[in-house]
């Protein structure tokens, strides 16, 4: 079969001239029984940005013809970004350029030869590259959810998503007799223009907006996560069976006679991860044994669940409701290293010095049953106890077997040790605010609360740090194929900008581009009211991670080789080192077979499960929005305390401090005096009072408004 090398030395040739696809194949001695196996493949090439076909079906050169491909990102106001699948700058495109793509299509875009102001509707700088969508490659929006309004000839959809910034018209025949304030569905049959709005027609009713259940089934709808894993995918599941044969057990290194523990919310839904630790017989040094459920020891690569897994990418945890990566029943059990049963799994072995350095690592397949399965709140209990005083730690350890107890607490002495040596060689670890939304069983919120980032956490996070790290240099040294996890250095200009903003808001100087300073400013900051806001703002100024099969280092944790591996369940990335490794160790396959065998599928994965990760992180974020604004509409007589986290010409956002939800307040709504925005400070001012809103400044204020159709909060100063 013909390799994407190929086709790229052709088609990135000096000589090359466009071609269609036939003549490409003749090109390259394409047989005609792999013809398919070959339009996939150019397919796939256009979707990374290499190739473009463009009309009368001839594939050119990307690059070469001014073209570049990525996802439209539309803002509410009608103006919108390219964000390049390949690396490049961000390219602006105006309403009038977008032709008929919408929110989060791939698109392909042809460069202006100049760089335009935008349109009438959201005008800007001339900075940076514009162009005009000419292609749609692939459509995400084939199906829109929103809330339907009646008209007199045709109804309304109004997306529930503000990007998708025109209404849904649809014809009285394709509403389903939907009424108004009805949730829907609605399947799109033209795409829109400049000056027509897109048409659809109604396929599903979900319920009145606010209706339990109603939330979380638009959101899992709006961003096209899967719903029924196929019967196919079920029937093989339903063969899975987590007790493994003696001849299996025998074959692996058998861990069970070590004391082991899982470490887990107390809403944990599987469980793949547990620990052990021990002294080497020879050296008397610890050993930390990280324990990984063995999943590809069931899910064999090019199975149904294997390609199941590969298009969910990962599962997504929607506040009480989850959408697995893998059938529900055999993730909590047979895929799950779960207390007192006999399971598979692969150890990593890490062999540490008396200050924490490792030393040595090595990888095996085996044998572990979990003795106590364990919550963070548990161990932090552990914890705080061996640090009280005498009587407390004694009531303490009757809660907990005197091994369990002292297993806990070396864990913890060794993740702070592993902890202090990441910090003290530059990891710059970020500290952003979480919380847990406990949810009735009406689908409403009952109570909102801060997680808390502490030793138990820090405990599990740490060691599972140090064994992908260990993986990722295993894989690395013996040439394997494997999807890294790479983090690249933020742009000088983003960390510079940051820097402004901390000698304004702190009145300090730091060196961005130093990354022990960093780390000293959030230590610093740590504890105070700035907190969240020089966390935030640093994270804005940061890349975002992603998975690729080349391995680059991660500069956050300032490790120059990393990959997932400790959540095969959950996250397909994990799932493929798995695969690969159990065909090195198991399999005997050499490090060169393999590289063939995986090369062509790991940049597909790769640049799929990227894309899956930013939508379950904004599937995530909005569902517990949609919670929240819920949960604040039974409280909107309440004053919150705040904290100003942006700042702009029509007004300044203000996150509440005991909830994970922004509210904006208008600079209308500002009584007193007209303010104007000082760009350098991030502050506005008053012109006639010198009052200020700055950054980081605590406020407390009230609720004005809450769109529930825009998902928007309005907020008001509490004089």
């Amino acid at each position: 079969m013909v390799s994407e090398q190929d086709v790229l030395k052709v088609v990135k040739g000096r000589d090359y001239q466009q071609m269609r696809t036939e003549e490409l194949a003749r090109r390259l001695s394409v047989a005609s029984a792999r013809m398919e196996e070959f339009v996939a493949l150019l397919e796939d090439l256009e979707r990374r940005g290499e190739l473009v076909r463009v009309k009368k079906q001839h594939w050119v050169n990307a690059e070469r013809a001014g073209l570049v491909t990525g996802r439209l990102q539309c803002n509410a106001r009608g103006f919108g970004f390219l964000l390049p699948v390949k690396e490049g700058q961000d390219i602006y495109v105006a309403e009038e350029d977008m032709g008929d793509a919408m929110h989060d299509d791939l698109v392909v875009v042809e460069l202006h030869r100049r760089t335009r102001r935008a349109g009438a509707r959201g005008r800007r700088k001339a900075l940076g590259p514009s162009g005009r969508v000419i292609k749609v490659v692939e459509r995400r929006n084939k199906e829109v959810i929103g809330t339907f309004a009646p008209g007199e000839k045709f109804g309304r959809v109004v997306p529930d998503n503000p990007r998708l910034f025109r209404d849904i018209y649809v014809a009285p025949e394709g509403s389903m007799e939907a009424q108004a304030g009805d949730q829907v569905l609605v399947e799109l049959t033209a795409w829109p223009t400049l000056h027509r709005n897109p048409e659809g027609e109604i396929r599903e009713v979900l319920g009145k907006v606010g209706d339990p259940g109603v939330d979380v089934r638009s959101v899992i709808l709006e961003f096209g996560l899967p719903r029924e894993f196929p019967e196919e995918v079920l029937r093989e599941a339903e063969r899975l069976t987590g007790e493994p044969s003696e001849a299996e057990l025998r074959r692996r290194s058998d861990f069970r006679d070590q004391l082991t523990v899982t470490i887990d919310p107390e809403d944990a839904k599987d469980f793949d991860d547990a620990l052990s630790l021990c002294r080497d017989p020879g050296t008397g040094r610890r050993v930390a044994l990280v324990h990984i459920a063995d999943v590809s020891f069931y899910v064999r690569p090019d199975t149904a669940l294997d390609r199941e897994a590969r298009r969910r990418g990962m599962s997504v945890y929607l506040a009480n409701e989850v959408v697995p990566m893998l059938p529900h029943r055999q993730s909590k059990d047979a895929l799950s290293v779960v207390e007192g049963k006999d399971r598979l799994a692969k150890t990593v072995r890490l062999e540490f010095d008396d200050e924490g350095e490792l030393l040595d690592y090595a990888l095996c397949q085996s044998a572990v049953r979990v003795d106590r399965r364990m919550t963070y709140t548990e161990v932090q209990e552990v914890l705080d106890a061996a640090e009280a005083e005498e009587p407390a730690a004694a009531a303490a350890a009757e809660k907990e077997p005197e091994p369990v107890w002292t297993l806990l607490v070396e864990l913890d002495l060794l993740a702070g040790q592993l902890r202090a040596r990441r910090r003290e060689v530059g990891s710059v670890d970020l500290d952003v605010p979480d919380y847990h939304v406990s949810i009735g069983e009406d689908g409403r919120v009952v109570g909102v609360s801060q997680i808390i980032r502490d030793r138990s956490h820090g405990l599990v996070e740490e060691l599972m740090l140090s064994a992908n790290r260990a993986v990722a240099d295993f894989m690395r040294r013996r040439k394997l194929p494997a999807l890294y996890r790479i983090h690249e250095p933020p742009l000088e200009e983003d960390l510079l900008e940051f820097a402004a903003f901390v000698r304004t808001v702190l009145g300090r100087k730091v060196d961005p581009l130093d990354r022990r300073q960093l780390q000293d400013l959030l230590t610093e900051a740590a504890g105070t009211h700035l907190a969240d806001a020089v966390n935030m703002q640093l994270l804005r100024a940061m890349q975002r991670a992603l998975y690729s099969p080349g391995c680059r280092p991660h500069f956050a944790l300032h490790f120059e080789r990393y990959c997932h591996f400790t959540s095969p369940v959950r996250r397909c990335p994990d799932l493929m080192v798995h695969q690969v490794l159990d065909q090195f160790l198991a399999g005997g396959q050499s490090a060169g077979r393999l590289r063939a065998a995986w090369k062509d599928k790991l940049q597909r994965v790769a640049t799929h499960c990227n894309e899956a990760q930013e939508r379950a992180d904004e599937a995530e974020r909005e569902i517990v929005k949609i919670k929240l604004l819920r949960y604040l509409e039974d409280h909107a007589e309440e004053v919150f305390e705040g904290v100003v986290t942006g700042v702009q010409e029509y007004g300044f956002f203000v996150r509440l401090e005991d909830y994970s939800v922004e509210g904006l307040i208008k600079v209308q709504d500002i009584k007193g005096d007209f303010y104007r925005l000082d760009e350098k400070r991030k502050a506005l001012v008053g012109t006639r009072t010198g009052r200020e809103f700055l950054l980081g400044q605590p406020l407390k204020v009230t609720i004005a408004k809450i769109d529930m159709a825009r998902r928007q909060l309005d907020l008001l100063l509490s004089e």
